[in-house]
């Protein structure tokens, strides 16, 4: 750092260098006075972009999770110094739904703290969100990755190719067995061309409880599948799009599920991994996958058109019924000679066509039901728009998911989506009856609960 005073001696020139640190001015003028001036050399604590793009699908697509994808990107885009921290405040969300076609802007501010070492940086970076206007599109294969799924070492864990023609779905579901460790979803362009690829998807975790987890993944994609809410990217050549990147610490779970569809270019590939923290994705892109665990929860199968059910019930008839995620029938692979497996149709959206006939000259009740068949287990379920949550249930019984009334003569019919809850034992039983089954799932304690207390042993005489 170097100082020069101006010939009139009323300016005063400091120039640093790229040494940085604190220092102290002592600066005297021609009648003795003198000052000291403390002065610090430090970069910036990192970049705040002042604008960004967004591009969303979404028949609507909801203010807080417009709000969520905002924040995201904001934080993909913030560059930090090392050892800086990127804080995002308080984003107001748009006031209404996002309609396909419409435009809106979000305002999420931005410190980056630097500590010691840096320059504190604040500011706001102003997205500009267009929803997209898209068709829904079905995933013809599912990429089933939950093998290993005691993670224990860095490597590629999944690995699979998205063409431009068949949709996929990701469904990976992962803890953590020891050093903390990050789940890395990548999603890489294969081709010279620009590729764009439409992406629907929800995560869960870290935690330790892995049927809250599951649960939590199950609810929060029927509802964003249903609206069809996706972010559209623009991959960037040799350069792959982090999806996920969602740090664990020991006996923490991460689940999560995508649905991918390539809009131009492609193909692409995406690729699920588990690392170290500070390792970098990209150094692990083309790294052989991982040797699994033996129970061979892994693969990629076909499930265009599967999961396609329906119930039809008469009152005054036979109870009707139908039992999801057993062993047979299963997704078939896509490699006939692969020896994975998908029992208990993890990742599977099932959609239920409900058919309930009233031919009586009398009003009749008619109960949708949950019934576990293989231990505990949770249900969540999308009907008519609205998410109904069974809760957790163990015993082979049916607990209620709905309830109707039958007018006299009345036909009603709807599509009822479901998908089994990461960490829930299957197969489990849905069906229709007339007669009221549990009204709620028991206290998770209680006798007949998920998980009892063991009952209390009297102590020898």
């Amino acid at each position: 750092m170097t100082a020069t005073a101006s010939a009139d001696g009323t300016n005063v020139t400091i120039t640093a260098s790229q040494a940085t640190g604190n220092d102290v001015l002592h600066i005297v003028d021609a009648n003795g006075a003198t000052a000291d001036v403390t002065i610090r050399v430090a970069f910036n604590a990192g970049t705040i972009v002042p604008q960004a793009t967004l591009t969303v699908t979404g028949d609507p697509a909801d203010p807080a999770w417009l709000t969520q994808r905002a924040v995201n990107l904001v934080a993909r885009l913030t560059q930090a110094a090392p050892g800086a921290q990127t804080t995002i405040g308080a984003v107001s969300p748009p006031p209404l739904p996002l309609r396909p076609g419409e435009s809106a802007q979000i305002a999420v501010p931005v410190q980056i703290g630097g500590n010691p070492a840096y320059f504190d940086q604040s500011g706001t970076t102003m997205v500009n969100v267009q929803n997209l206007s898209l068709s829904p599109f079905v995933p013809g294969l599912l990429f089933y990755d939950d093998d290993p799924e005691h993670l224990t070492q860095d490597g590629v864990l999944f690995r699979g190719t998205v063409s431009s023609s068949v949709p996929a779905r990701l469904y990976y579901y992962h803890d953590d067995a020891g050093d903390p460790r990050r789940l890395v979803v990548a999603i890489s362009g294969n081709s010279q061309d620009p590729t764009s690829v439409q992406l629907v998807d929800a995560v869960a975790g870290p935690n330790m409880d892995v049927m809250s987890v599951g649960n939590a993944l199950t609810k929060n994609f029927l509802l964003t599948k249903a609206r069809g809410e996706g972010v559209v990217v623009t991959l960037p050549q040799d350069e792959p799009y982090l999806l996920a990147e969602v740090p664990m610490m020991q006996r923490q779970l991460v689940a999560g599920t995508v649905d991918l569809q390539v809009l131009s270019g492609g193909p692409v590939v995406v690729t699920v991994m588990s690392l170290s923290p500070g390792a970098d994705p990209r150094t692990f892109l083309d790294a052989p996958v991982l040797p699994g665990d033996g129970h061979h929860r892994t693969g990629v199968f076909e499930i265009s058109g599967f999961g396609k059910d329906a119930l039809t019930f008469a009152a005054g008839g036979p109870d009707a019924t139908l039992v999801l995620g057993d062993t047979e029938p299963t997704p078939q692979n896509a490699d006939r000679s692969a020896t994975g497996h998908d029992y208990g149709d993890y990742g599977v959206l099932h959609a239920i066509d409900l058919t309930l006939d009233n031919p009586g000259s009398a009003p009749a009740p008619a109960y949708l039901y949950f019934k576990p068949l293989a231990g505990p287990a949770r249900g969540s379920f999308l009907i008519d728009g609205n998410l109904v949550d069974v809760g957790c249930v163990r015993l082979p019984q049916p607990y209620q998911i709905a309830s109707f009334e039958l007018a006299p003569g009345q036909t009603y019919r709807t599509v009822v989506q479901t998908m089994t809850d990461g960490g829930s034992f299957f197969p489990a039983e849905i069906g229709v009856s007339a007669t009221a089954p549990q009204p709620a799932a028991p206290p998770i304690s209680a006798p007949d609960g998920c998980f009892p207390k063991p009952e209390a042993t009297a102590a020898p005489q």
